[in-house]
Parts: structure tokens; C-alpha cells; sequence
């Protein structure tokens, strides 16, 4: 695969070429190359752009996110982004987004900035259309608005199956979010105010249904996305014709999930960082969430003293520091912005290293901090992050307010 970094980028810090280099596809092997030079003449360690899925699928290391980021501002991003260096844009059908990512992909097409077989899409399945009925019109709805006629990965996006709308596909029109009963939000709720799910639907008839959307082309690759290790193993051993490609879960240096990447590598599923970089913007921080306010250091992420000390001694971002960090755990990861100077920043993770030492101090922040627990969710079967509750907590009602999604589509 060969791909293509904008002319007026390149005094920028990136690499000059984007071609990958492989040895075998693991998703840690470190691929000598020649990179630019320190100051005191030592050649940072190269680490290949892209990994090799199981199914041969070329997957780029870093991505940009397109989570809480709004349409207006999503089309300039991508745009941005691929001018940049960026080939993997990570999105789903209930940010809110897609179709304005796919009039940003065809204007790059078009500009001949790119092809599509330069770039991997990744898009992923909402929670009310886990029904084996309803997962295929699922992802071809987020095809109509991406314009496109397959993705390269199409995900679980949460274990937890809840009901569609009716006997109807719960698909969104017009690019906007998923329309539940009449109180438009993203997933239905009783009569008393709490989730509801569907009982009778379990994310192995998922997963079958899935599989045969790679046999049918719309996809070249399926995985999952926030699920434990548990539920990990239950795919890996019950799959029939595809086993998982790739695991996007959350993860940064607060949350290393060392086992979690040790399972994935062994298995070969590249795991996929989420809010990568500790999620600093995240809407629950000043909310009633439990995980609202500071995360249990003392220090968002990129202000945490350790990864700025790192960031000074090394000349780079705190972000830098953090996106070349996930790639010396061997993953893959997809941070979010929509401000054109931090999009081009956070790719230039290409020409320096990180010292053992160095991976050291940052191993040391693992605290099990995990920002994105969807408590409200916890009264489900299959929620998965059980061990990261509060043994007495007692799941709450969902903030219709906080979680209405505006006009409801015609």
C-alpha cells in the first residue's frame, strides 16, 4: 500500500514516505529503518506505520477519532488529517458525523489527495442493532452516509444489546443520530427512567451476522469494541468463519490494560486505543457521572508532571509523548481533534523513541483510571466493565437532558 503526505507538510517532522515496512504482522514487531537523527547522532528506533490484520488487511498505527466532535467541525478534520499523513479515520453511526466525513472523502478523491484504497475506514455497530436482522442495513446506512462501498473494519461498538425502535432497524437518516421512541435518545428508555435491553439477544448472533457481511464484501474485516477479555475469549472460541480483527477498547497510560494487549497480541487482534489521550474533553467530567471531575492522580493526562517532564527532555508535545508510547506497547491508537495545528502535531510521533527508562516512568502512572464506564448501563447481562464498579454502586437513570440528541429525523 502506498500512500501519499500533502508536499507542504513535509518540512513538518513526518516521515518521507508513508510506505509500510513488515517482517511478520505481529503487532509489536519494530522495523529497523533509517529516521532521522538526534542532535547527539544516534538513529531513533523506526516503528512500521501499519500492521498486518489476520486477515491481511494493512491497518494504520495511529487514526484520527471523530468522537464528540461535531459536523461542522468533522469535515475540515479529516480533510486536515489525510492532507497530513493520516490514513485511518475511526468513526460510528452515533457520532453524529458521517455524512459529513463522506462529502470530506469524496472532495480528497476528487482533489486526487488520496485514493480509497489508500485509507482504512473503520465504522461500528450501534447497540439497538445487534439482531442479525438489522446488522447488515446497520452498516449500510453508515455506508450511504460515508459514501463509500465497504469499510475496512466494521466493529462491535458495545457488548450490550439494547431494542430497536419497533420492529424496525434503528437506522439513523440524514446523517443524524439514532431516533428512540419519543424520547429521542441514542438508546430506548422505560417508562421509569432507566436503559432498557434486549433480553433476547446475545452478541455471538451478532458476530454470525457480521461474519457474513465479510463474505459479502461490505467489509474486509470485523472486530469489537469495548469488551472485556471474557467476552474477548467467548468470540475468539464461538466464531465460525472470521475471528475478531481488532479490539478498540480505551485505553492511556492511566489504563495500560497489560493483559488485555498481551491477550490481543497472542491472538492476533491488533488491539485500538481510544481516547488515547486520557479524554481531557470528555462531557461527563462536571457532571453526576462516577467518573466525573480529575482522574484519581491528581492530573489530566497531558498535564500528568511525569509526561510533561518526558515532552520537555524530548522536544515533543505531551500528546506526542503519549501517541509514541501506545506504539512502543505494540497497539495502535485514534485521538481526536478538530484544531489543525494538534492534528498535525499528533502524527509527528515518527522520529524519536522512547528510552526503556522512559517507558519505565510512564508505566508507572497505570492506576486503573477508567473514564468511560457507561455505568448507567450496569443492570445489563453482558455490560462489561462490572470489576471497575463500586461493590454497593446502584445504577442511575440516564440524564435525558445530557443525552437528547435535538430535532429527530424525518
Amino acid at each position: 500500500m502506498s500512500v501519499k503526505v500533502a508536499t507542504p507538510l513535509s518540512g513538518l517532522g513526518f516521515p518521507s514516505s508513508n510506505t509500510p515496512k513488515y517482517m511478520n504482522g505481529d503487532t509489536q514487531v519494530l522495523v529497523p529503518s533509517k529516521c532521522s537523527t538526534y542532535t547527539n547522532g544516534s538513529v531513533p528506533r523506526k516503528i512500521s506505520e501499519y500492521i498486518t490484520l489476520r486477515d491481511g488487511t494493512q491497518m494504520p498505527r495511529i487514526g484520527l477519532g471523530t468522537w464528540k466532535s461535531s459536523p461542522e467541525d468533522t469535515k475540515d478534520a479529516v480533510k486536515v488529517a489525510v492532507k497530513a499523513g493520516y490514513r485511518l479515520i475511526d468513526c460510528a453511526n452515533d457520532y453524529n458525523n458521517e455524512h459529513v466525513i463522506g462529502e470530506a472523502l469524496q472532495e480528497l478523491f476528487k482533489e486526487g489527495v488520496v485514493k480509497r484504497k489508500d485509507l482504512f475506514i473503520q465504522c461500528k455497530l450501534w447497540n439497538s442493532n445487534h439482531r442479525a436482522a438489522h446488522v447488515k442495513e446497520d452498516l449500510m446506512a453508515s455506508l450511504e452516509d460515508l459514501k463509500l462501498d465497504y469499510v475496512d473494519s466494521f466493529v462491535i461498538h458495545w457488548p450490550q444489546a439494547v431494542p430497536s425502535h419497533g420492529q424496525n432497524v434503528a437506522v439513523r437518516k440524514s446523517g443524524t443520530y439514532i431516533d428512540h421512541f419519543s424520547k429521542g435518545t441514542m438508546m430506548p428508555i422505560q417508562d421509569n427512567g432507566y436503559y432498557s435491553w434486549d433480553k433476547e439477544c446475545h452478541y455471538m448472533e451478532t458476530w454470525y451476522a457480521m461474519e457474513d457481511l465479510v463474505d459479502e464484501g461490505l467489509c474486509k474485516s470485523i472486530g469489537l469494541s469495548n469488551f472485556n477479555l471474557t467476552q474477548v475469549r467467548e468470540v475468539l472460541t464461538k466464531a465460525k468463519k472470521h475471528l475478531p480483527s481488532v479490539l478498540q477498547n480505551e485505553s492511556h497510560p492511566y489504563l495500560q490494560e497489560k493483559d488485555l494487549r498481551d491477550f490481543c497480541r497472542i491472538h492476533k487482534i491488533a488491539f485500538q486505543a481510544y481516547s488515547a489521550l486520557g479524554s481531557f474533553d470528555r462531557p461527563w467530567k462536571k457532571a453526576g457521572s462516577i467518573t466525573s471531575g480529575e482522574p484519581i492522580t491528581g492530573h489530566e493526562l497531558l498535564d500528568n508532571p511525569i509526561i510533561k517532564e518526558l515532552a520537555a527532555s524530548l522536544e515533543k508535545s505531551p500528546a506526542q509523548i503519549v501517541l509514541r508510547w501506545h506504539l512502543e506497547m505494540g497497539g495502535t491508537a485514534v485521538s481526536k481533534s478538530v484544531r489543525a495545528h494538534r492534528i498535525i502535531s499528533n502524527y509527528g510521533v515518527w522520529d524519536f523513541e522512547l528510552s526503556p527508562s522512559d517507558l519505565s516512568k510512564i508505566s508507572d502512572l497505570n492506576v486503573g483510571w477508567r473514564h468511560l464506564l457507561w455505568a448507567e448501563t450496569a443492570l445489563h447481562f453482558d455490560y462489561p466493565f462490572k470489576d471497575f464498579l463500586p461493590w454497593d454502586y446502584q445504577p442511575g437513570k440516564p440524564d435525558l437532558k445530557a443525552l437528547s440528541v435535538g430535532p429527530k429525523p424525518t
